[in-house]
């Protein structure tokens, strides 16, 4: 079995997948070590024609592998520049590592001439030799500082790098080119490939959980602003937000529910009870087809969604005694409520069906308090009431 074919074969379908790969999540991701990524595969590739029989003869398949070396070489500090996490303080670092790319070119660009001018070869060598110094040195300082991806970048590229040594080494001390470097170099290239895979993987699925934490997090945080805290119901946003909500449906009426003489709870008995009370005035409103929420003290509102509103929402209004003398039953005396109730009208916004129904909420209070009055707009400049049975 042709051994090196076989390992050509594999590395230039893991190159395909790899270099296309990275290519074409750019236009989704926008991460620049995607084309530096793109760039070393290229570079790989000009190395893999090196180890084809048939260019062996020409000169300029020859020299394609120096200035594959070269030209990988170039990409490797750009790409772990841009692919070290943000916020690790790496501001210097990622400077550093961009301009060892231009070492990188410097060498590929003095491999062409190296016949005319032998001195270039040793040149080529040694641009080489620094920027691979420079690179692991990158590696060690981003390992230090807790990198995630260094530590993925440093098992990828450790026996890529430990060719390059070895042969560049070899051609310095001897003068000529290792026989098997381009098969070694194409072995060490495939397992960078694969390793390198993995930890992109690994920092997409960080990016992912991150992006989802934090989606979560703005996602709780609207729902808060729309909550009352203390109630734990919907606020005045969150009112307004239900009010809007076309999938939940235009509400059919609405009533303004105050609680009667509330100020001698917290006078007699203290702010804490007064705020179990109020916890206590909630729950008992909630109902089926009711939308409730606080709009601020003991006064809250009732979204209806049924026909029947008027009724749901004097019903609700008489929960709250008992609700109240469940919670807190040493408070001693009922806690009632008055309501003023108005229907919602296709142009209503809810600012506009709240104050009609605070109108009906003051008659109710001037009524004698603990019932429901019903606000209609026959015209603009006339408000009807009527008792709610």
């Amino acid at each position: 079995m042709d051994w090196a074919s076989v390992i050509l074969g594999a590395f230039i379908g893991v190159a395909g997948v790899f270099g296309l790969t990275s290519l074409a999540l750019y236009p989704l991701m926008r991460r620049s070590f995607l084309l530096w990524n793109f760039g070393r595969t290229l570079g790989f590739s000009l190395i893999a024609l090196t180890a084809l029989p048939a260019t062996q003869p020409n000169w300029v398949y020859q020299n394609f592998g120096d200035i594959g070396v070269a030209l990988s070489a170039a990409c490797a500090g750009p790409f772990l520049a841009s692919y070290l996490e943000p916020g690790l303080g790496f501001g210097a670092l990622r400077r550093w590592l961009r301009l060892t790319g231009l070492l990188g070119v410097a060498a590929a660009i003095a491999t062409p001439f190296s016949v005319a001018f032998p001195v270039l070869t040793a040149v080529h060598d040694f641009l080489l030799l620094v920027t691979i110094a420079a690179v692991v040195t990158g590696l060690v300082v981003a390992i230090r500082r807790g990198s995630r991806a260094a530590r993925y970048q440093a098992f990828a590229w450790a026996p890529l790098i430990a060719v390059g040594v070895a042969e560049l080494s070899y051609e310095l001390a001897t003068g000529q080119e290792y026989w098997l470097w381009p098969l070694a170099v194409l072995i060490a290239v495939v397992a960078d490939f694969i390793i390198t895979a993995l930890g992109l993987i690994d920092g997409f699925m960080i990016i992912k959980r991150e992006r989802d934490t934090a989606i979560a997090d703005v996602r709780e945080a609207t729902r808060a602003s729309t909550l009352d805290p203390l109630t734990g119901i919907a606020n005045r946003r969150g009112l307004a937000q239900r009010f809007a909500d076309a999938a939940a449906g235009r509400p059919v009426g609405l009533a303004v529910i105050d609680c009667d003489h509330f100020k001698r709870i917290n006078d007699n008995f203290g702010h804490g009870v007064g705020d179990e009370a109020l916890v206590a005035v909630a729950q008992a409103l909630e109902g089926e087809d009711l939308f409730i929420g606080r709009l601020g003290g003991e006064e809250f509102v009732a979204l209806v969604y049924a026909e029947n509103w008027q009724e749901l929402a004097e019903q609700a209004r008489q929960r709250i005694d008992m609700g109240v003398r469940m919670r807190a039953p040493h408070l001693g005396f009922r806690v009632t409520a008055s309501a003023g109730l108005a229907a919602v009208h296709d142009d209503d916004t809810l600012d506009s069906a709240i104050k009609r129904a605070d109108r009906a909420l003051y008659a109710a209070k001037d009524a004698g308090r603990d019932c429901s009055l019903l606000a209609a707009d026959p015209d603009p400049g006339e408000v009807r009431l009527a008792q709610v049975l």
